[in-house]
Parts: structure tokens; sequence; C-alpha cells
């Protein structure tokens, strides 16, 4: 597939071809991927819906619908030339922060398989529900776990998914019969405009999110204690969150000149 074969791409206008991609303008890929969901099955790309597995799935790596190496959730042909054509936009955003507190002390008291095996239980959690809500997985640092929502994924509806997810994800640890008491998890949401796009140079090329959206929801994940969910302002005010029931906090997060006021929903094991 040439890479300005996508349905979205503009020859010589890539910041173009970045807006349509991350915002959901682009009608191309659209009708596309109305067409994919017809076919079976999860997991599917995040943008086209092309099935990663299934019956059908063979037919569409022939198509160049495999799953791309620098994100195993987007498939090549939506990422098209990107490793040639490094770009991106800023867009609006939302993102989860979830990890592990005081892993040094919890893996001091485990075997390493048997702290590599919760870390792993974690991590399978953690995607699962960040996939529900159509979500993207997009770095694992240590023991910790970004992922984001953008319009051109999942339209307007990206802070509702990831409060969505920020819940589902705390009720599934506070529920694990394995992790539950062992692994006090702390999460994180927040929004904002950021960058979206490939950065770094040929070979080492990286699609993620930059800016002062995914290092704030990184702080305000750390910040939660275990089996919290911290909610910002912002994040709050996009998905129409019900403050009411919920925990008024002012916290100081490294790197914040000002104290930083968040909304602290608190699952507890039934």
């Amino acid at each position: 597939m040439s890479d300005h074969s996508h349905p979205r791409f503009r020859k010589g206008e890539a910041s173009d071809y970045w807006h349509d991609l991350m915002t959901g303008e682009g009608k191309g890929l659209d009708l596309m991927s109305r067409v994919f969901r017809r076919f079976p099955t999860a997991p599917r790309c995040k943008l086209c819906q092309a099935p990663f597995s299934g019956p059908y799935a063979p037919l569409f790596w022939l198509a160049g619908f495999r799953r791309w190496k620098l994100n195993a959730q987007i498939c090549r042909y939506c990422v098209g030339g990107l490793q040639k054509e490094k770009g991106g936009t800023e867009v609006a955003v939302s993102m989860l922060f979830a990890d592990v507190r005081g892993s040094t002390s919890i893996a001091e008291h485990m075997t390493a398989s048997e702290y590599s095996s919760s870390l792993d239980r974690f991590f399978s959690l953690v995607f699962e529900a960040v996939d529900s809500e159509d979500g993207v997985i997009d770095n694992i640092v240590g023991d910790g776990v970004m992922a984001f929502w953008v319009p051109g994924f999942v339209g307007e509806r990206h802070a509702t998914a990831a409060v969505a997810a920020g819940r589902n994800l705390v009720a599934a640890l506070v529920a694990d019969s394995v992790l539950a008491g062992r692994f006090p998890v702390g999460v994180g949401v927040h929004t904002g405009q950021a960058f979206a796009g490939v950065v770094g140079e040929t070979g080492s090329l990286d699609f993620t999110i930059l800016g002062d959206v995914p290092n704030t929801t990184a702080r305000l994940g750390s910040a939660a204690d275990a089996g919290e969910l911290a909610l910002s302002d912002d994040i709050v005010q996009a998905a129409g969150v019900a403050t009411s029931g919920l925990e008024r906090r002012i916290l100081e997060l490294k790197g914040k000149a000002q104290p930083f006021p968040a909304w602290i929903e608190k699952v507890v094991a039934a």
C-alpha cells in the first residue's frame, strides 16, 4: 500500500492527514470501519476496525491490515507511511494512568516469579479495562501503565470512555482474588489538549501523546491511594461526572506550581 493511498491522506498535507486521523473528521475511514465491523472478530484495529483474528483475518493481513509493530492495537494500513511521514497534531485527548504503590516493598516479600506473575495480571486487567472502552495503551513504564482516548478513535465520548475504563479497572483490581490487598494500585484520569503523533528517529519511532496532559495524568494517578480513582476537574466536566458522594481533595502534584484540585472516587470491596 503506497503512503498516499490512505483515504485520509492528501499528498503534501501531512498535518491535514494527522488532524483528520486524530479528530475523526476524515470520511473515508469512517465508511471502511462500518464495513469492517461486519467481519468477526475482536481484537480489531482501533481505527478502521479490521479484525486481527478470526476466519477473515488472513485476508486482511494480505491486504496490509496487519498489526503495526509500534502499536499492536492499530493496523499498518491506518498508519500508512508514518515511518516516512513523521508528524502529529494537537487534539483533545483523555488519558488514564495506573501504577502499583510501593512496588519495591511488595517485590521484597515475593519471589521473582510471584512478582512477575502478579504484575502480568495487573497489566492484563488494565488492558481489559482500556480495551473494553476502545482506548489505546500508550506505554508501560516499570509498574505503571498509560492509556489514551482521542476523538478519531472513539468519537466525542473520549472523556466518558476514559472515566468508565478507570472505574472498571479500580473495581476489577479491588475484586481480584490474587491482587486485592497485595497489589495496591491507584488510578488517575485527566483530559485536555495534547500532541498526538509519531516522534523519534528512523528505527526508533513511537506513536504517543505528549504535553502537559500525560504528565498531569501520571502525577494524578500516582497521588491516588489504593482503590481510588482520582479525577481532574477537566475530566469531570467533560464527562459529566456527578460529584455527589465523591471526596474533594487538593493534591500537591510533583512539578505543578499550584495545588491541584481533584475528585476522588473510592471503590470498596463487596
